[in-house]
């Protein structure tokens, strides 16, 4: 989700998006909260989507070129979808429209056009194929970690914990007070979460945003898992960032999605970004996500990182202060 369009080209951007997404009376409540989150919080505009005159695919693909606002003007397309539910089936063809002048073939686009013909078993599956998780899961195979994958997976499920893999993630236990490794520790226990490789421990690759959860300051609750995800969207040079805020929103704001990896999510539950404050705070951290200067996910060793300061990684990273904070 990172990356901007340039001023000359925004007002033809926002009237794509608008054509794109909104319905006969043009855009819902919390569509158009969320645009002039975008506009006001990420690029710093006053611009007024509600007098913006809606523009065709063509006219949007010509003022703007460059393919990576592209893929971040699609994606926040889809953003805007996977608010509504149930979604239209005549917004989800128009996105695909946009798409596929701006030549962005995006697997989100394709995961909203299931969701909505009211497929959410093939929209999973869909997120699943292109998802991070996924595709780190597949290169740990084929390089030698089958074995510890699957022992994960089976602590997971309750069936057999290990020891090894458990072990691991308690010495974050005996880092310093301030520390990353630290922090993540105290988010485990505060929150009662048995670590990786305990029995019904989450799978260490899903564990990973734990370290993100803690590194930007975001709760386990439905808004923190939205905050976090699109923080990870942002900071993360590769699309597959998106694919995992995308199911973020099926979890915690349409609703098509209530079961990851088999188990139900407790917490899961639809309209988060209703709640007072909600859409300013993921706007929020899409801007920190952006500012961000590493791909807090796939581009940095979290235990080997696990002794440092988080306060100096923060810094180190260029992830700024939340806004509200005396510091933001």
């Amino acid at each position: 989700m990172s990356g901007t369009i340039p001023e000359g080209p925004l007002e033809v951007a926002v009237g794509g998006i608008v054509a794109a997404v909104g319905g006969h009376d043009g855009l819902t409540p919390l569509q158009l909260e969320m645009m002039r989150a975008i506009l006001g919080q990420i690029l710093g505009s006053d611009l007024d989507p509600t007098a913006v005159p809606p523009r065709d695919p063509g006219e949007v693909a010509s003022a703007v070129p460059n393919p990576e606002t592209r893929l971040v003007l699609v994606h926040a397309m889809v953003t805007l979808e996977f608010v509504l539910h149930p979604e239209p089936r005549e917004t989800s063809i128009r996105v695909e429209e946009y798409a596929e002048a701006l030549g962005v073939d995006a697997p989100m686009v394709h995961a909203a056009r299931r969701f909505a013909d009211d497929q959410a078993a093939l929209m999973y599956l869909d997120i699943q194929r292109n998802a991070l998780y996924t595709e780190e899961a597949v290169h740990g195979v084929l390089h030698g970690r089958l074995y510890e994958l699957i022992r994960s997976k089976l602590a997971y499920q309750g069936i057999q914990p290990d020891r090894s893999i458990a072990a691991k993630w308690h010495a974050l236990d005996e880092c310093a007070e301030g520390s990353w490794g630290r922090g993540v520790a105290d988010f485990y226990h505060r929150h009662k979460f048995p670590y990786p490789g305990e029995r019904h421990g989450i799978s260490e690759l899903g564990a990973q945003h734990d370290f993100v959860h803690v590194l930007a300051d975001y709760e386990a609750d439905p808004e923190g898992e939205i905050d976090v995800f699109a923080f990870i969207a942002a900071a993360m040079p590769d699309p597959r960032g998106f694919t995992q805020f995308a199911m973020t929103l099926a979890l915690f704001q349409n609703g098509a999605i209530r079961h990851v990896a088999g188990k139900k999510v407790v917490i899961a539950r639809t309209d988060t970004l209703d709640d007072p404050g909600a859409v300013q705070r993921w706007a929020d951290a899409v801007r920190r996500g952006t500012a961000c200067r590493v791909d807090v996910m796939a581009g940095v060793d979290h235990f080997a990182l696990a002794h440092r300061n988080l306060d100096e990684l923060r810094a180190e990273f260029a992830i700024p202060p939340k806004a509200g904070t005396a510091a933001g």
